[in-house]
């Protein structure tokens, strides 16, 4: 008499992780502490990704080389997804070695995110264009807070109920137009001391753009 076969579920492991949706993962080393973080944290629900934030408070190239070493490291372990992206976030401030970063981070496959002046740039752009004018982060930081993007103990505080899909739809429309051409030349250059030469300006469109492109449908 034949033995019956015993009924095999196919629920094993190699099934039910080609059926589960695995969130993308994203790696983000900033300078900031508190509004990148509260900004890029909102993206995780936002676009069902996952982001890792690190943040020190270093220069560009510092950050770049964080980024890196973080890279290398990720790379090693097999125990976890590798990153969709790498994004080294940072602001102009006092800085003058952008340069140098962008030359890290391409030389590892990293993207360098610049706004200049200061993140505000892009936070303000979700409702209005930073004028072009605009090319201290005092100026930009107060517009912002003017404009209800930002608020609390030296309005470090992002308002969240406006980073939502049409806004950011906007944010971006309004960074292309500030984005100009002329504006575009002078920010492949990063020349020290001279970052005013590319103020107002944001490189977050093509984060957003990324996220947007790579978003589970029904995700939103």
């Amino acid at each position: 008499m034949s033995k019956k076969h015993r009924h095999i579920p196919a629920h094993g492991r190699n099934v039910s992780r080609s059926r589960r949706t695995r969130q993308k993962r994203y790696l983000v080393v900033c300078g900031g502490a508190e509004t990148e973080k509260q900004y890029f944290n909102h993206l995780k629900s936002m676009y069902n990704v996952m982001i890792e934030y690190q943040n020190w408070n270093n220069s560009p190239a510092q950050l770049a080389n964080h980024a890196v070493a973080l890279k290398d490291e990720a790379e090693k372990d097999d125990s976890a997804d590798a990153y969709e992206k790498i994004w080294v976030v940072v602001d102009v401030d006092n800085y003058h070695d952008h340069a140098e970063a962008q030359k890290v981070c391409r030389g590892a496959g990293i993207e360098l995110i610049i706004s200049n002046p200061c993140f505000e740039a892009w936070l303000l752009d979700h409702v209005r264009e930073c004028p072009a004018s605009f090319v201290t982060a005092s100026d930009v930081k107060v517009a912002a807070a003017k404009a209800g993007m930002t608020y609390g103990p030296r309005n470090k505080y992002v308002n969240l109920e406006k980073i939502d899909v049409d806004h950011t739809a906007r944010a971006v429309r309004n960074a292309r137009r500030h984005n100009s051409k002329e504006r575009g030349r002078a920010r492949a250059m990063l020349t020290a001391y001279q970052e005013q030469a590319y103020a107002p300006w944001t490189d977050m469109p093509m984060v957003i753009e990324h996220l947007s492109s790579s978003v589970r449908p029904g995700a939103l």
